[in-house]
């Protein structure tokens, strides 16, 4: 086993392939491919310090660990800690990109190297996705290197959305859905009174993306604004560019899937999505709201029109991301738990820190976000800012303890 850590992303440019090979392999998301973490590193990165590994036997990759580390102060408490690269400031979550046979000597070479060459006080190994079924071995491998200096606490997060695509798009959906399925397509035709055309559903392509992609922030941001929510390129900072950027960068390998629906002349909605091996990730999705389309249902036409899509590039599974919506679970999503593991330092300074960091951390995630960003902010007509950079950074220690 060979472990090589590097500071930056230049320094490996001509990894690229190999590297998104090796993801591919491994079944992990696209928010662990070279250009992911390199642009999300390039907007998010200031101010921490890169440090990536990556794990060979005999010359072939069987592991890599993009992490970041940096000192937080909240309040007047401060906290070291160390992230995987790109799972903060976003809603990503990962499948650790190990290889099965090598995972224990893997982990065991990564917690020697954190243990020996790095301070700090906690490391968040996290958000896993739900659909990760060898989290209970990760675990234990975890715990059994760990060492005494050190100790592990594990935690369940929110509930991830996924849905399996089997022998047909609509596989998961029960008889009564699907039946409710076709009277939306008919309310539809109904509410424009146009029979004639059909419901068209394109991906953008490398000469109309930029286009397309500003239609689907425009009307995503128009629906948010309804509800007196900024959105997603509103909550987090950078997001549009981020995400204008990511874009360009996944055309590029033919992974972007930013599907436009159409009728006619009605821009009907969009899904915002990735295709990385045999899945699509929804990251986010907009639709039409004007009233005379409510019993048609929009949003469950939309989705209708990626499941076909999705079934007709042979994709497995379709990850819709964090948070539980009922009308999801209609649709056939099944929920399965998101898991974060966190190494904690057993230093008596670094266990006073923890405790009161976390405590403090807990007070600005339901003080800030919970009753002022949700439950105030919303019914005010002030003009909304992004997140704050202390709660996006802090947020996933506020339920450790």
């Amino acid at each position: 086993m060979k472990t090589d850590i590097y500071h930056n992303f230049d320094d490996i440019q001509g990894m690229q392939e190999e590297w998104d090979a090796f993801m591919e392999s491994q079944k992990a998301e696209i928010f662990l491919t070279f250009d992911w973490c390199r642009i999300w590193w390039k907007y998010y990165g200031t101010g921490r310090q890169l440090r990536i590994f990556v794990f060979r036997h005999e010359s072939a990759i069987v592991g890599i660990i993009p992490t970041f580390f940096e000192t937080i102060w909240l309040g007047p408490v401060f906290l070291r800690v160390g992230k995987v690269v790109g799972m903060d400031c976003t809603i990503a979550t990962f499948r650790p990109p190990i290889e099965t046979e090598f995972g224990a000597e893997v982990i065991k070479y990564f917690l020697n190297d954190l243990a020996k060459n790095y301070s700090w006080d906690i490391f968040h190994f996290g958000p896993i996705s739900g659909i990760f079924d060898k989290f209970d071995n990760l675990l234990n491998t975890f715990q059994k290197y760990i060492g005494k200096k050190h100790c592990i606490r594990k935690h369940h997060n929110v509930d991830q959305t996924y849905f399996m695509i089997n022998n047909s798009w609509d596989s998961g959906i029960s008889k009564k859905q699907a039946r409710l399925i076709k009277q939306k397509y008919k309310a539809l035709n109904k509410a424009l009174g146009d029979t004639n055309a059909a419901v068209v559903s394109k991906f953008a392509s490398a000469h109309n993306c930029q286009q397309v992609f500003d239609r689907f922030c425009e009307m995503h941001k128009k629906h948010w604004h309804t509800l007196g929510n900024p959105g997603h390129f509103g909550d987090f900072p950078k997001a549009k560019q981020f995400h204008a950027e990511i874009a360009q960068a996944q055309l590029k390998h033919n992974r972007l899937r930013l599907l436009e629906v159409t009728k006619g002349d009605h821009y009907l909605g969009y899904k915002y999505a990735f295709k990385f091996g045999e899945y699509f990730v929804e990251f986010l999705d907009a639709r039409l709201d004007d009233k005379e389309f409510k019993h048609a249902s929009i949003g469950t036409i939309v989705f209708c029109e990626q499941l076909k899509k999705a079934f007709a590039e042979d994709v497995k599974c379709i990850d819709s991301l964090r948070i539980k919506y009922e009308h999801k679970q209609r649709m056939g999503g099944k929920l399965f738990p998101i898991h974060s593991i966190y190494i904690c330092s057993r230093r008596i300074w670094s266990i006073i820190r923890i405790r009161i960091f976390c405590n403090l951390a807990w007070i600005l995630n339901m003080a800030y976000y919970n009753i002022w960003y949700h439950r105030i902010a919303s019914k005010l007509s002030l003009k909304r800012r992004s997140l704050w950079k202390i709660w996006l950074r802090t947020n996933c220690l506020a339920r450790l303890f």
